[in-house]
């Protein structure tokens, strides 16, 4: 095949997915090129050699909207930025079309969730989507449709501020949910990475989706059987509240004796949010430790090294952390809430349990005295994921689902 992909990822799991499939793809022997506005996204991504790459620049404002953005979004109008958006998309579209290409694989958009890409392009096309546009749907933590406080007094300056304001701001966003809507329908066929993310979609848009699962590089995540577990569990991911650290924190400081080291890995940090919770775990008598933007081999060696892996993400629809923690015999310790409950086997290659501390305590701790059973979840762990996880399966299940539209 001659496949177009279109993505507009940062740093994170969406662009180390696609770096996965283009590799998986290309191994294949299909023909690859790729057009962003940072085909690499920003360096995070590694392509293959011989993958051509098409920049095509993208203007998005971070700035406040214009009184006349406010006006067209008053009256159910596109803001510039969407403008500009579509206009990236057409100018890629354009190129792709005249391409001889035979599919159009697109990836998720950064700022929109469900990209445009998909009206314009003429040939078959299919998304592979990580997330509906969450901000939309779910409260995070409260939700952008909620009322103001009704202590405001309708006689006050500050309410007619407000609810005029916020006519502007609540109509600009029922177009993206709108456009979303209309661009989710574009697509042949829309690949989401687990059940969960599939009932999301199904909740978000109404409309259906694949799940074909992602694989891990267990060429580069595994175990190095001369390592010995150390005092210290580790979390992994950006340091945002939504990755949900302070529980991690707090579940440590439950630990009666002894209590390991926890070693925050990530690329991106909150810094207002890192001060925060430096604060907090010193009032708990829990040392914090963050390792930002290190190499794949330190993060290999973090991983074998540690007693666990605390996974505390809130909805993570996927999450490739604590398979990669599995490829190197590590167990995790996770929330069960979205997609890790189809990656992690209670009481297998980890422990599935409640959102509070005391049960990740219990688990943690029963993993730091007893060295036979980590043992033995190393050993599932590993095989686990060379059985199920790997980047081969995770290549042939892209392909046939990419297959299936032509």
């Amino acid at each position: 095949m001659k496949i177009a992909v279109w993505h507009n990822l940062h740093s994170g799991g969406g662009s180390r997915a696609l770096q996965y499939h283009i590799q998986g793809l290309v191994e294949k022997g299909h023909e690859v090129e790729v057009w962003a506005d940072a085909p690499d996204a920003d360096g995070f991504m590694v392509l293959p050699a011989g993958v051509k790459k098409h920049r095509v620049p993208l203007v998005y404002k971070e700035t406040q909207p214009s009184l006349k953005e406010r006006f067209t979004s008053f009256f159910f109008g596109k803001d510039e930025n969407m403008k500009s958006m579509e206009r990236h998309c057409k100018q890629c579209a354009f190129e792709i079309n005249k391409g001889n290409f035979d599919v159009l694989f697109a990836n998720s958009c950064f700022y929109y969730g469900v990209p445009f890409i998909g009206r314009f392009v003429t040939i078959p096309k299919v998304l592979y989507l990580g997330e509906p546009n969450r901000y939309l749907y779910e409260a995070m933590p409260e939700q952008v449709w909620e009322a103001p406080d009704d202590k405001l007094s309708k006689f006050s300056l500050k309410f007619w501020v407000y609810l005029f304001s916020n006519l502007w701001r609540t109509n600009r966003l029922r177009v993206y949910v709108r456009e979303e809507r209309r661009n989710f329908q574009s697509f042949n066929k829309v690949l989401v990475n687990s059940y969960f993310s599939m009932e999301s979609c199904k909740r978000a848009y109404g409309l259906l989706s694949e799940v074909c699962y992602l694989g891990v590089d267990n060429t580069l995540f595994k175990s190095n059987q001369a390592a010995v577990s150390q005092d210290y569990v580790v979390g992994l991911g950006g340091f945002y509240e939504h990755k949900n650290p302070a529980l991690a924190i707090k579940a440590i400081a439950k630990i009666p004796e002894n209590r390991p080291k926890l070693i925050w890995i990530g690329n991106m940090v909150d810094e207002e949010y890192w001060e925060e919770m430096v604060v907090l775990a010193r009032s708990l008598g829990v040392i914090l430790e963050l390792k930002k933007m290190v190499s794949d081999e330190q993060l290999v060696s973090l991983l074998n090294g540690a007693i666990c892996m605390i996974y505390s993400s809130n909805l993570e629809p996927f999450g490739f952390a604590p398979l990669e923690a599995n490829a190197c015999g590590t167990p995790v310790v996770a929330v069960a809430e979205g997609g890790v409950r189809e990656t992690i086997i209670h009481g297998k290659n980890g422990f599935l349990v409640n959102q509070n501390p005391e049960s990740i305590a219990q688990y943690v701790h029963k993993l730091m005295n007893n060295r036979l059973l980590r043992n033995e979840m190393a050993e599932f762990s590993i095989k686990n994921v060379q059985e199920n996880w790997s980047l081969q399966a995770g290549s042939d299940r892209i392909e046939k689902a990419i297959l299936s539209i032509l």
